[in-house]
């Protein structure tokens, strides 16, 4: 789980950067004074109501009064996403530039919500609503951005942003000496994925495929008994003969010098579409009825599939891939 290496991907970073970035160029028109461009910061809104508050009630020390309007957003809760997650032994393999044998491994990102709260505070509503209505049309009601490296080196991963609703405060009641602050809340949920540290793994560039048309080892019965010889006559087969498969069957020696005997050459003559006999690697001597059972050679039916060893993954139809079937493992 933790296995001490240090990782940073400033997942949490960049998520506040972006979402500060989709508001950082609102302007609002006013008569006689042209376009305003309204500032926006992260902090918490409790923050700057306290600040516009306090700036009203010092105006006789000749503070200077916070500039209005004006935008704020805070992160206020990050919670799992359940309906976003992916198999956890999912992995990522990201190439490594200039190394063909090694490539970087990421494990599945881990999906969560985080909640993001846009506040707007103005002194009249016609500022405030310019600046809401040009948020609006945006999201509907989500819109999504693609973030740079958030999973990965060399990652892009779409974010979608989604407005869940939205609040309205107008504090107008008071006495003339009271500021007004119009306050207008857009609730946003970003879907973030979190992700591991990176590893290094190499690269797979040959597969060895073995498949084969028996379900179960082929077998056969002696015919007339053999003693000391390499040719054997054989009846009820079942299954396929072939070049290279291993011999086995009762009462075979079992002692360590024994090597079990190898198919060398099968009869072309047929019985009922069955070869009547096979010759094996050595001599046997084996009784009459004997179950004679034959165990496949490793790779005797094989797919070997190898990447180039000039080309670089990602692959793509440029590259070259090799498919042999039947190759000689050995």
């Amino acid at each position: 789980m933790f296995n001490g290496k240090h990782f940073y991907n400033q997942t949490l970073k960049k998520t506040v950067a972006v979402f500060g970035t989709l508001f950082n160029n609102i302007k609002i028109v006013r008569q006689g004074t042209g376009e305003t461009r309204v500032p926006i910061a992260y902090g918490p809104r409790k923050k700057f109501l306290a600040r516009i508050q306090a700036d009203t009630a010092a105006a006789t020390d000749k503070s200077i009064a916070i500039k209005l309007p004006r935008m704020s957003f805070e992160i206020t809760d990050i919670s799992f996403d359940t309906e976003s997650k992916l198999n956890k032994f999912n992995k990522r393999v990201l190439p490594i530039s200039g190394d063909e044998t090694k490539s970087n491994i990421v494990n599945q990102s881990v999906p969560y919500n985080v909640s993001m709260q846009l506040n707007i505070y103005a002194k009249n509503q016609d500022d405030v609503l310019q600046i809401f209505e040009q948020i609006l049309p945006t999201f509907a009601p989500e819109y999504t951005v693609a973030i740079k490296d958030m999973e990965g080196p060399g990652t892009v991963t779409d974010v979608p942003i989604v407005l869940t609703g939205t609040s309205i405060q107008d504090d107008y009641e008071g006495d003339f000496q009271t500021r007004r602050s119009i306050i207008y809340a857009l609730d946003f949920t970003m879907k973030v994925r979190f992700a591991g540290g990176v590893s290094q793994g190499k690269i797979i560039r040959t597969v060895d495929t073995f498949f084969y048309t028996d379900i179960e080892n082929p077998s056969a019965q002696v015919n007339n008994s053999i003693s000391d010889t390499a040719t054997i006559t054989i009846d009820n087969v079942i299954g396929s003969l072939r070049e290279g498969q291993t011999m086995t069957f009762e009462g075979m020696p079992r002692t360590s010098t024994y090597i079990p005997p190898t198919i060398i050459a099968v009869a072309d003559t047929l019985t009922n579409g069955k070869p009547n006999s096979i010759t094996v690697s050595s001599n046997q001597t084996i009784p009459d009825n004997t179950k004679l059972t034959f165990i496949n050679k490793t790779g005797e039916e094989n797919v070997r599939i190898a990447v180039d060893a000039d080309d670089e993954p990602p692959l793509d139809d440029t590259d070259t891939i090799t498919t042999t079937f039947g190759f000689d493992h050995g």
